[in-house]
């Protein structure tokens, strides 16, 4: 439960720091000469038919994430964590629309999306058709929304966006689940 609050807490601190401007590493996944993913640098081979990844920014493209959130984010940076990358809008200056994915470490799925914990505000609904399994986490009072998180490959990876005051729950969630497909497609 508490790695849970500290991941929430963790994707909105990522958030706010990148959104008061902070600098980082701008790094972008690669594409074929067909305009396809490449074999990402942050790839390696691993069971089950797919990749284990350990560079986030390899696994979504700056137009894949401008597609989804409808603004044109800047690179992906890794500001705070090397296991997150943060696309923002606009892409200099105080951020009003953001994505971010975490590769996740010493969490397992089951612990990111077992029950909820209404004390905490913490509310966690099962998300079908995206990996292995998937949950909705929503931490009550959080500005930044609903992340999603999911399995594949052996690996565990959050999803979260904010799209602005205005943004409903379902928007936020159609965003997440878009580009959580799009993760998927990049590792195979």
């Amino acid at each position: 439960m508490q790695s849970r609050v500290r991941l929430m807490s963790g994707v909105a601190l990522a958030l706010a720091l990148v959104a008061c401007g902070g600098t980082g590493t701008a790094t972008q996944a690669p594409t074929s000469a067909g305009g396809g993913p490449a074999t990402a640098p942050g790839a390696t081979s691993g069971g089950g038919g797919g990749a284990t990844v350990t560079d986030p920014c390899t696994l979504l493209t700056q137009a894949e994430v401008s597609a989804v959130v409808g603004q044109p984010v800047g690179p992906g940076l890794k500001d705070v964590e090397p296991k997150t990358c943060d696309w923002q809008y606009p892409a200099d200056g105080v951020p009003s629309i953001q994505a971010s994915i975490t590769i996740q470490t010493g969490n397992t799925l089951a612990d990111l999306c077992g029950p909820g914990d209404s004390a905490l505000g913490l509310t966690v609904t099962t998300v079908a058709g995206v990996g292995d399994g998937a949950c909705f986490e929503q931490l009550a009072g959080l500005g930044a929304g609903t992340n999603l998180t999911f399995s594949t490959h052996g690996q565990v990876i959050t999803i979260a966006t904010v799209l602005g005051p205005a943004a409903t729950p379902d928007q936020i969630e159609a965003a997440d689940k878009a580009l959580a497909l799009a993760v998927l497609q990049h590792m195979g």
